[in-house]
């Protein structure tokens, strides 16, 4: 049995280095694949808003959308945590009462179902509680 699965994960190996395969086996894996990439991406995005909400507690202001952001992303979060999964940007959006932190998914378009976002709080917790 330990042959026959290491025999697999070669040939899987072996089918992700060619970049003619490539597309092929990551498009028939996707539906295995994009759950798992989905959970690591909105574990990594909690970690961000951990970030961010510590930066409000302590007095400081928030990144600005764009560059100022992905500047403050490069420099908190080395060795590929600045992307996401699928090798997108995360954004920082300002929307009407409430700033939230964006994956653009799967398919790396704004604004599609696959999205993925988390509510940055813009509030300092009240410490009374």
């Amino acid at each position: 049995m330990f042959k026959i699965i290491l025999f697999i994960l070669v040939l899987f190996g072996a089918a992700l280095y060619a970049p003619q395969t490539r597309p092929v086996v990551l498009e028939t894996l996707a539906p295995i694949i994009n759950p798992i990439l989905r959970w690591q991406t909105s574990g990594e995005m909690g970690r961000i808003v951990r970030e961010l909400q510590a930066r409000i507690e302590q007095g400081s202001s928030l990144p600005a959308p764009g560059e100022a952001f992905q500047g403050w992303m490069d420099r908190h979060f080395v060795g590929g945590a600045s992307i996401d999964a699928w090798g997108g940007d995360y954004t920082l959006q300002v929307r009407r009462e409430s700033v939230v932190l964006v994956s653009n998914g799967p398919d790396g378009e704004d604004g599609t179902p696959d999205d993925l976002s988390q509510l940055v709080m813009t509030q300092p917790r009240d410490r009374r509680r």
